[in-house]
Order: structure tokens, then sequence, then C-alpha cells
């Protein structure tokens, strides 16, 4: 495997000048839950399926934001290796979701403890859990600890802050994640339908 997988889905990206980056990382988000259930394919083999994934994607509407605050292809391929929890959705879901995670790219510490509060605060929310990137880091390494070389690729610094969160009424899911995801700050809003007992936030 090379080095650097986050540099190369970054000259992927630059290669197709129509693609949209943020549908990109959503689908390579989705296929890298499949592909970590496939780990015997190799390290080589999966990096590779998660670029070549994101590179068949085209235009697509997301709730990626994008201009000077948005999210950065890197941090978003980071995410793609935070499988789904098995007991939910495998794909995220545009409404109906129970369970969401709150993707942040370089958030200053304003914006990032404003969506914070306002989380908290926020009644349809009924339980929240903040990831930090040593956090994340943690978690990834966790994961694909019997893909060292894997691991190896990605640095802690691109993994994405988060707020992984439960909602008290999934109806309320796609209003939800319209209005948080042009905060500023947030990168991605990614929902989940999950039963009870699965972790917060849908994913591993």
């Amino acid at each position: 495997m090379e080095p650097d997988l986050c540099r190369r889905f970054e000259v992927a990206v630059s290669a197709d000048p129509g693609a949209d980056p943020g549908e990109m990382a959503r689908v390579a988000m989705v296929e890298g839950g499949r592909i970590r259930q496939r780990r015997r394919m190799g390290v080589a083999g999966s990096a590779a399926a998660v670029v070549a994934v994101a590179m068949a994607v085209g235009f697509a509407n997301t709730t990626v934001r994008d201009g000077g605050g948005g999210a950065k292809p890197t941090d978003l391929v980071a995410a793609a290796m935070r499988p789904p929890a098995p007991e939910c959705s495998p794909d995220p879901v545009a409404d109906g979701a129970t369970d969401a995670v709150i993707y942040l790219s370089e958030p200053t510490d304003r914006e990032l403890a404003e969506v914070g509060r306002e989380l908290e605060g926020d009644s349809r929310v009924g339980a929240l859990v903040f990831e930090s990137r040593g956090d994340a880091y943690e978690r990834f390494v966790a994961l694909w600890a019997d893909s060292p070389d894997f691991v190896a690729a990605v640095r802690p610094e691109s993994l994405p802050v988060s707020y992984r969160l439960r909602l008290n009424d999934r109806d309320a899911f796609a209003g939800f994640s319209r209005e948080y995801a042009e905060k500023p700050g947030v990168a991605q809003v990614v929902g989940r339908v999950c039963p009870a007992g699965a972790p917060v936030g849908g994913v591993l």
C-alpha cells in the first residue's frame, strides 16, 4: 500500500474536476464499513477499494458543506474508515434516522463549543457523545488493529472531531440534519437507523 491514503484520495479528486468530493466521501464512508467486513482481502486491496469507489462517484445532492468553511476530502475519507455498527442500517439515510454523527472540519474553538451547546439544549437529542481527534484515532486504531500498515497510512490529525447522537424522534431527522449541516464548522451530518441497543451515533 502506498504510504499516504489521504493524499491518494486528494489526487483522485483533483483528477476529476467535475466530481463532488463530499459525495465521494459519503460513498467511501459507506463502502468503508463493507470493506472492513471483508478485511481478509488484505490491506492494499481495502485501501485501493475505498479510493476506487470514491473516484467512481459523480454529482449528487449531499449535506456536505462546501466553500471556505467546508469539509476537506481528507477529513471525510478518514471518516470512511469508521464503519456502521452491525445493528444499524449499512447505508446513511436522508430521513427517519434514529442516530447521527455530526462531523466537523477544522472548527474553531468557538464553533465547536457553539455546536455542542446547541446540541445539549436541543430537545430532539436524547443522547450525545463528543469525540475528539484523539478519541477518534484511538478507536480507529482499535478497529483496524489487524491492519497495521493501513493504520500507519492515516494520521491522527486527518480524523475529524464529531458529535455522535441519538434522536428522541426519528421523524425529526430530516429537519435536524438540514439545520445542523448549515452551522459554521460542520462538514457533514450522517444519519442511520439503529435499534435502541446500538452504539450512539450508529457507528463502531
